[in-house]
């Protein structure tokens, strides 16, 4: 019993950790040495974060192999802290810094100084630190960087963050939609969809199904739900097939009553009944037309 408090109080405190999303050169550089930012990740941004409460998080930390992208922007919105690393003007590091200051989330800046910043940077307040990460300069910076974080977090909404804040203009926003049952059911599927990909092999099924898996989810985000294939649902979501009623070259033939590994029963409205082989000649023609009334 003891255990089993210890385990829902440990997860209680996972939930309020503070995280800071780690924006920065990730693949080697031709100025530094090999491994050069991953030493500064591990020796010097994660030591400086666990040292002001914060869980550090940086793009490579994902272990999904599809749709990165979307993880890494999520990160950059949803995470409560951002540290940048401006060293060697990193493109993508300026894209992430970009999408941070439109919404004008708190973030710190901190570069090794080989390169002056960009113009529209250099009027922000940056930590220094020395890339040749030795450990009595080391220290400091930690220090340095812990201390930003804490006078950053602590300042109030309407302190000069970004560019934009610096141009009084009015922070992007993010709207929410509410998805309809239909919608909902369709995104569940999506991510379940993710994980199943990732745990795909390399053969020639696995690149049908990653094809299916990608059309399904790029339907499924438009709302195209009529364009979802019985077939699609039979590789990811079997689980889910009498759910729906289908159509069958424009025609609508119902939901499915019942299966066997050869056959597939379908009873329209008016209870009329329908047999198809199940084949993926078939079920590639079949598509999703609503959910069952």
């Amino acid at each position: 019993m003891t255990a089993k408090k210890n385990e829902i109080q440990n997860n209680e405190v996972d939930t309020k950790t503070k995280t800071c999303f780690v924006i920065m050169p990730i693949a080697d550089h031709p100025d530094y040495e090999t491994g050069h930012f991953t030493r500064v990740y591990d020796h010097l941004i994660k030591p400086a974060c666990i040292a002001a409460g914060y869980q550090p998080i940086r793009a490579d930390d994902s272990k999904a192999s599809h749709m990165i992208m979307f993880d890494i922007l999520k990160k950059i919105m949803d995470c409560d802290m951002a540290i940048c690393d401006l060293s060697s003007k990193n493109a993508n590091v300026f894209y992430e810094l970009g999408l941070r200051q439109a919404f004008n989330k708190k973030t710190i800046l901190i570069t090794d100084g080989r390169d002056k910043p960009p113009f529209d940077l250099a009027g922000f307040r940056y930590v220094p630190y020395s890339q040749s990460l030795r450990v009595d300069t080391v220290n400091v910076e930690i220090k340095l960087i812990h201390e930003m974080l804490a006078e950053t977090e602590s300042a109030p909404e309407d302190d000069v963050n970004s560019i934009v804040k610096l141009l009084k203009i009015q922070p992007a926003k993010i709207d929410k939609v509410n998805l309809s049952e239909n919608d909902s059911i369709i995104f569940e599927m999506i991510n379940k969809l993710n994980k199943k990909i990732d745990s795909l092999g390399t053969n020639n099924n696995t690149s049908t199904n990653i094809s299916r898996a990608a059309k399904l989810m790029s339907n499924a985000s438009q709302g195209i739900s009529s364009k979802l294939r019985l077939a699609d649902l039979m590789v990811f979501e079997p689980e889910n097939i009498m759910k729906y009623t289908y159509t069958y070259r424009d025609t609508d033939i119902g939901y499915i009553t019942d299966f066997t590994q050869n056959y597939m029963n379908f009873s329209g409205e008016n209870g009329e009944g329908i047999t198809f082989p199940r084949s993926n000649d078939f079920m590639e023609k079949i598509t999703v037309n609503n959910l069952k009334g």
